[in-house]
Formats: C-alpha cells, structure tokens, sequence
C-alpha cells in the first residue's frame, strides 16, 4: 500500500477543517471580537452554534489526537509516514493550534458574547450556561498550556495585548465562574427564557444544566488532589453535595445539533475524523491512526469485551494492536485494528463532551477520598460507572443486554476488573476510568497519569531518535501568540514540553 506523508496539524488546515464543519470562521487574535457574530444576534441564536463548535473542539482532528495516542489509546498506521514530530514528541509552536486559536477566537468569544447579553433575569438560563461552559474550555486549556490569558482576555478593542492569568487563580477563577452559571440558572424565574431546542445538549432541561456544573466542578477540583492547599479546598467546594448532585446514569452531555450522513460538513465530528465521508470513503484519519497495542493487550488480557467496540477487527478477524512509534513495515493496516463499532456507530451519533460514565469515575474517585458522600456503596458507583460505558457502546447492538454484559466483565474473580478483590481502591479506579475513556475524553485520561502517575506503564515512543522518557506534559504556545502578542507570552519563559509541569502536579 502506497504511503503518505501527512502533516499532523498546522494553523491553516485546522481552521480550514472548522471551517468547512458548520462553524464560524473567525480570526486567531483571542482579544479581537468575532466579526462574523453581529452585535444584534440574540442569545438563543448563537447557543446552538457555541455548543457545536464545543462538541467540534472535543473530537476534530488536530484538537485531541494528541492525547489519544500518549494516552496509550491511539498508535501511527504502518502504511503512512509524516508523523515523526508527534512519535519523538518533538513538540514545537506551531503543533495542534486549534486548541488555542479555535477555542480562544471563536468558543470562548461566543460564550462571551451569550454572557454580555444575557443580564436580565429573563435570559439567567443563557447566562448561566455561558459561565459554566467557558469554564469547562478554560480547563483544558490551563490543563494543556499551564498559565493562560483570563483576566485580560476577550477585551479586544480595551486590552490587545492580554497578560497571562497565573494557571492556579484561573483554576479558583473557573470555579466561580461554575458556581455562578448554577447560581444564575437556579435563581431563575418561572417566566425566564427556556432555550429550548437551541440548546443542543440538554434540550432545555436546566436541571441537567445544574448536574452538568456541578460535574464540571468536580473535574476541576479534581484534578488539585495532588496541589498543596488542593484537599483542603475540595472540601470546601464540595461540602454539601453528594452523588446525586452530578451527572447520573443516562444523563450524558451529548451534543447534537442534527448531525447527518447529508454532507460532509454536517457529520458528527468523530465520524468526520476516524470514520467515513458521506460516500463511504475513509476519512483520512480513519487509515492513519490504529489501536494502540497497550491499550488492545489491556483489554484483552483483563477479560474486557469493550476491545471490539473501541477497534475493529483486522482482516483475520482479530483484535490487534500496533505499538507506538513502531517503523515495522510488515504491520500494514489490514493486520493492525482500525477504530472500532462501538465508537462509530453512525454519522449522526451526538457527540459526548462529558459522558456518564466520566461523571460515575469522577464521582468513584470523590467517594474515595472522602469529598462527597452517597447512599451507594463505592462499589455500586463504580459498576454503575461500567455499565455506562457499556451503555455507550453497546448502543447500537439489539439483543444485547448491556447490563448482563458489563456485570460479567466485573464479575469476574481478576483484581483489575472486580472491585471486591482490589487492594488498591485509588488505583483500581483510576485504571478502570482510564479504560473508559478511551477516545471519549483522552485529556482527562492524559491529565490522571499527569497527576497521579496512573496508568504507571504508559508507552513511550519507540521511534528512532526518541530519548524522552515519558510523552508531554503539555503544549507549547501557538505562533499565533508568539506573533501577536510576542511580550506576553515571552514573559513565560522558555516552555519545555517534556519536563515541565502543569501548576497542579505534583
């Protein structure tokens, strides 16, 4: 089969690529408002976009690819080439942009725009909204770059040169923004605009929108466990709530604007990046990435069924993977596992930005260290956890019981899968989140092993060259920084990608 030499991601290919997927076009200044959203648009208008282009920044490629493959998730195809940048983690300032330039430039200033707009107690739900969803970008851009611009940010035209926010007070500030959104949307009025259809996650359903900040909340805290003063807060944070203040059992944050096989621009973002055009062509990523073989011997060698949803079978009808950075050139595709059934499962599938089985793992953890309480056994949260993750994937399988399934796998007398038998609860279910999000949130995955060092055996490269002995820690600063608002971002000093730490690690 005949190679191609791929560039992983640059500026103009992603914007292009978001361009073409339904969302605005915008500039990459992240102080200049959006000159395609008109001062005269109402809230509810620009909500569904805004969610969209959330949902687009979660599973488009250049934007997560990244973490999907140093989270032992994703490996190189052995028929392509051009990926040496990414396999010897040779990271510079113009690798996976999009996740500054797209989210700063378009996400956030929209978000922005729903949040100026919406001051009246008749728009509180749109407020709200606004605050909790800024907040959610906002993490995973400090969990990705470190120090960010926050304070000064989005107040084009006031503050061109926006200073960087040290990481840990945007981290306190998010969280305020989280409790304010609830805050807004609880303190609604009966007669309050209901956003309705425009609001492509919930429908409307503003008490999903309460479990959903909630939720959010508990992945910031989160992720302080390891920071000094970090339990501490937590519990302050937290005091109160229990599981039943989160996301539950079949209460996804699923987007889903109405995305279909009709045209190519208009198919669920996955499906647009590892899956197929709307002529049943392969996507482009479809052939360049395959299952990682960490990943694939986890699965397999732990009893997990889930290893056939994830990938698909090869052309011997078996699961299998590729190791990361391998140069092998036997291990052509037709032997190396493509992404499975379970993940693409149809062009117009919604796209889960913060499944419930994220929020049971989350909870699980939160249980276990004591920060909330609940009328459910750890162990119970934890199953529950499973079997929406089993849910997920097994969605499109008639016949199938997921449940019986999933009590199967951590049924079984294996000390990975059967809680009763772990000596190390921590471990067990950062392992078992780990397993789960596979493809559905790699960030978070990538973030646990920042943190707490789990999973503990996560592939480095084997690429020639490659002398690191971990992947990244996080991204360097786009061009577009370096370009625009040079003295800032010089301010951070030099970046190392390898060795430096996110303000929360330990």
């Amino acid at each position: 089969m005949l190679k191609r030499i791929r560039t992983y991601i640059t500026v103009s290919a992603s914007l292009l690529l978001l361009a073409t997927a339904g969302c605005k076009k915008g500039t990459f200044d992240i102080n200049s408002p959006n000159p395609n959203t008109p001062s005269s648009v109402s809230p509810q208008f620009l909500l569904s976009s805004a969610l969209t282009a959330s949902a687009q920044s979660s599973f488009a490629a250049g934007f997560v690819d990244f973490a999907n493959l140093w989270s032992g998730y994703y490996a190189f195809s052995g028929d392509y080439g051009g990926y040496g940048t990414t396999a010897t983690y040779n990271i510079n300032n113009g690798y996976a942009n999009a996740n500054w330039d797209y989210v700063y430039a378009e996400i956030l200033v929209n978000y922005q725009y729903i949040i100026d707009n919406s001051r009246t107690a008749q728009e509180a739900n749109y407020f709200g909204i606004g605050q909790i969803m800024q907040a959610f970008h906002y993490q995973r851009l400090v969990d990705i770059y470190n120090n960010i611009p926050y304070t000064d940010a989005l107040k084009g035209g006031v503050l061109n040169y926006p200073k960087y926010t040290d990481a840990a007070t945007v981290y306190q500030g998010i969280i305020k923004q989280v409790d304010s959104g609830i805050a807004a949307i609880k303190g609604a009025t009966a007669n309050a605009d209901n956003p309705g259809k425009y609001d492509v996650m919930f429908g409307g359903n503003m008490s999903n929108w309460i479990l959903f900040g909630n939720t959010v909340k508990l992945k910031i805290l989160l992720n302080l466990t390891q920071w000094s003063g970090g339990p501490a807060l937590i519990k302050s944070e937290l005091n109160g709530l229990t599981t039943s203040s989160f996301l539950g059992a079949g209460q996804d944050a699923a987007i889903n604007p109405g995305y279909s096989n009709s045209a190519n621009n208009q198919l669920n973002p996955t499906w647009q990046n590892t899956g197929f055009t709307v002529g049943g062509s392969d996507q482009g990523d479809h052939d360049f990435y395959r299952a990682n073989s960490y990943a694939v011997n986890w699965y397999l060698n732990n009893g997990d069924p889930r290893a056939a949803r994830f990938y698909a079978p090869n052309a011997n009808g078996v699961i299998r993977g590729r190791a990361y950075g391998s140069q092998d050139g036997t291990e052509h595709n037709l032997l190396i596992s493509s992404m499975g059934p379970g993940i693409l499962q149809s062009p117009s599938q919604s796209a889960y930005i913060l499944p419930a089985f994220e929020s049971l793992f989350f909870q699980a953890e939160a249980l276990q260290r004591g920060y909330i309480s609940s009328s459910s056994s750890l162990q119970t949260v934890y199953q529950t956890a499973v079997q929406e993750s089993f849910r997920l994937l097994y969605s499109n399988v008639t016949g199938a019981s997921y449940k019986d399934t999933a009590a199967a796998y951590y049924g079984q007398p294996n000390p990975k899968t059967n809680f009763t038998l772990t000596s190390n609860p921590l471990t067990f279910i950062m392992t078992q989140e780990w397993a789960a999000l596979n493809q559905y949130d790699p960030v978070t995955s990538w973030n646990n092993w920042k943190r707490l060092g789990i999973p503990s055996d996560l592939p480095v490269s084997i690429y020639p060259g490659t002398t690191a002995a971990h992947a990244p820690i996080r991204l360097i600063y786009p061009v577009s920084e370096y370009t625009a608002n040079a003295a800032n971002v010089s301010a951070q000093g030099n970046i190392d990608v390898i060795n430096g730490k996110i303000f929360w690690m330990p």
